[in-house]
């Protein structure tokens, strides 16, 4: 069992709403991990850890981040994972823009073959990520990329879809989670935009084609700093085609 003065923390990675990242060094082997440190404050704060864990255990595959392990240290939980050392598909993006240069074909759809193999392999297993974002794809070398974060991650059962608090990011949401009547009918009258309603595989989907959107056009295909005005953009609006590569795999026919 890992403990907390097996590893030596070397930088901070991120932060997110459920935990922060950290480079850290296994003082034995000298090998690299990440682990992501979240604070136990109640029962729901453990079983959330504790979901992460067991997704991660339970699902290996060369297109997930790889896990290695976790441990409670007093009121914090502690994942170890691999650590991919070219950053996320969101520093790719931001470094292509400020180079002024654009994705290949080929690598675009490197990246999106790899990323479909790891949605597959969620969902094989009645898993809905729904948190895909360019901050949650990482990177190592020759463009592999994996999927990783799954704090957001649930387990649905057979055919059925999950129903509770949505969980994601707005700007990688569809349009039935942000419409005044969600899929199946289930409406959101005095609820906002982020009440009660269903998640489905589809909605992963949704996510992925934004992502593969942002990293052809190196922008947004809804994007408004505006809340209201992004998700009126999102259920009504068309985006811009996405750039000719000179084959007819990526146009919109």
């Amino acid at each position: 069992m890992p403990k907390k003065s097996d590893y030596r923390v070397v930088r901070a990675l991120g932060h997110g709403s459920f935990g922060s990242a950290f480079l850290v060094t296994e003082i034995a082997s000298g090998k690299q991990l990440v682990w992501k440190r979240m604070t136990i404050v109640n029962d729901e704060d453990r079983r959330m850890a504790l979901s992460e864990a067991e997704i991660l255990r339970n699902n290996k595959s060369e297109f997930l981040v790889e896990y290695y392990g976790s441990f409670e240290d007093e009121s914090e939980f502690y994942i170890l994972m691999e650590y991919c050392d070219k950053g996320d598909l969101r520093k790719y993006i931001n470094h292509l823009r400020e180079l002024g240069a654009i994705i290949s074909e080929d690598k675009l759809w490197e990246i999106f073959a790899q990323l479909t193999e790891a949605i597959f392999s969620l969902h094989s297993k009645n898993i809905i990520h729904r948190d895909l974002k360019p901050e949650n794809v990482f990177m190592t070398e020759f463009f592999f990329v994996k999927l990783g974060d799954l704090g957001m991650a649930k387990v649905i059962m057979g055919t059925q879809q999950y129903q509770s608090k949505i969980g994601g990011t707005i700007q990688y949401f569809p349009p039935e989670l942000l419409s005044e009547v969600g899929v199946n009918g289930i409406t959101k009258t005095n609820q906002g935009p982020l009440g009660p309603i269903v998640q489905t595989k589809q909605c992963d989907m949704f996510s992925l084609g934004v992502m593969t959107y942002e990293l052809t056009t190196l922008k947004h295909p809804f994007s408004d700093q505006n809340g209201e005005v992004l998700r009126t953009n999102i259920i009504k609006c068309k985006p811009d085609p996405l750039p000719n590569y000179g084959s007819n795999t990526s146009s919109n026919n």
